[in-house]
């Protein structure tokens, strides 16, 4: 016979711990949700101030209140979180028109202002000096990933389909440059070479981007006794290089992987058009016959895909120049716009690449006249005018944002009150 007191008493155990595990999977799941409006408020910036709800676990005699103030918190909350999201999404029309007000800043005026303080920060000079750092990282890079693709054999077939791609833009004769001391590397490659490689290319490159910080400082006009210590610009140098670099593999890898990806699912689109098309009865036999070998997205998603792969690696180099904007200076001036900037910098760099590349194949003959010097001649220049655009893209940035908050300044007259 059982013992209903006994009966009783378990299902209030029972209930109590389901409560108390209700209350603490929502107390983490706010904890997440907290931590989460708080930055996505701070990058529009708003910066909210959520109360520290203490959870407590929940005993029997007071199970019945406890739920109820539970509830109570929960809408307080709810309601918490939709203020915050209103405020967000209404800083969201705000956040669009200042990126496209930007623009509007963009004529003569700003033009002439940007090539006066290119001058007046001698920002061809510290490109220059960006571009000499850039090559001595060059070569223990190469040799590093070299390194890395000989001890793999499924990353040589990757290898083609890179210089395929940095075909595009690199010059001839630097390709042919590229591609000896490639072919010499390779067959001089182990594991100690590639770790030796990749910590040297690493430090090298993070005294490009030390050029660059140098460069930022000048433009934001970062007085001297605001300016980061030798260690710590140091640190900060070398996680943009890293972050440079990661950009880099994160770019390729989603280029070539995602060719692959596209490929197999369009593939297996014909396998669904094949079984599409197939009677209800007979849909065994058809899945053992082979599928149709031109559908519908064979045809038409690879050459679709093909044409937005520019447009996703200018978005990564967008990404890379707007990075090295926020975390380059050791002081920004308040209110500098950030992203429109970088865009304008990765147009504009793959534009000039091109038209770089089209001068050196029809008009420029270094080989002939500077001999096997001439390719790395060319390189410098490349590299020399890509640093100098990353610059002229932050310079760009600071003079629309001075206009804009000049303009912001300027008093609004009451209308005059016309007889």
């Amino acid at each position: 016979m059982f013992n209903l007191i006994s009966i009783h008493r378990l299902v209030e155990r029972l209930a109590e711990l389901v409560a108390n595990l209700l209350v603490t999977l929502f107390s983490w799941v706010w904890a997440i949700l907290k931590t989460l409006f708080e930055r996505v408020a701070r990058l529009f910036g708003i910066s909210p101030e959520f109360n520290r709800t203490k959870w407590q676990t929940l005993s029997h005699s007071k199970l019945k209140t406890s739920l109820e103030d539970a509830a109570e918190t929960t809408a307080d909350l709810l309601i918490r979180l939709y203020r915050y999201l209103k405020r967000i999404f209404g800083k969201i029309p705000q956040v669009i028109f200042r990126f496209f007000g930007f623009f509007l800043y963009i004529n003569w005026t700003t033009i002439k202002q940007v090539a006066i303080c290119t001058a007046e920060q001698r920002l061809n000079g510290l490109s220059a000096e960006m571009a000499y750092n850039s090559i001595l990282g060059l070569f223990p890079a190469l040799l590093a990933i070299i390194a890395a693709i000989s001890l793999s054999e499924s990353l040589q077939n990757t290898l083609q389909e890179l210089a395929t791609l940095v075909a595009v833009i690199v010059p001839q004769e630097v390709q042919v440059q590229i591609a000896t001391v490639w072919e010499r590397m390779l067959l001089n490659s182990s594991g100690e070479v590639f770790s030796f490689s990749l910590v040297v290319s690493i430090w090298l490159f993070s005294a490009v981007i030390g050029s660059a910080m140098v460069a930022l400082n000048h433009i934001h006009r970062v007085p001297r006794d605001r300016l980061r210590p030798f260690w710590e610009a140091k640190l900060i140098a070398i996680a943009l290089a890293l972050g440079s670099i990661l950009l880099l593999i994160v770019a390729c890898g989603l280029v070539f992987i995602s060719d692959l990806v596209v490929d197999i699912i369009a593939r297996q689109s014909c396998i669904l058009e094949t079984v599409g098309t197939c009677p209800l009865d007979q849909i065994k036999d058809c899945l053992e016959q082979p599928p149709v070998q031109q559908c519908l997205l064979v045809k038409t998603l690879p050459n679709t895909w093909k044409q937005l792969r520019w447009p996703i690696a200018l978005g990564i180099v967008a990404t890379n120049f707007a990075l090295i904007y926020r975390f380059g200076p050791s002081k920004r001036q308040p209110e500098t716009p950030l992203v429109p900037g970088a865009i304008l910098a990765a147009i504009s760099w793959a534009v000039i690449s091109n038209l770089f590349r089209l001068y050196v194949t029809h008009f420029g003959n270094y080989n002939l006249t500077y001999g096997a010097i001439g390719a790395f001649i060319i390189l410098l220049l490349w590299l020399y005018i890509s640093s100098l655009v990353m610059l002229i893209g932050a310079q760009v940035n600071v003079t629309v944002g001075e206009a804009m908050r000049l303009r912001k300044s300027i008093p609004r007259l009451p209308p005059a009150n016309l007889p």
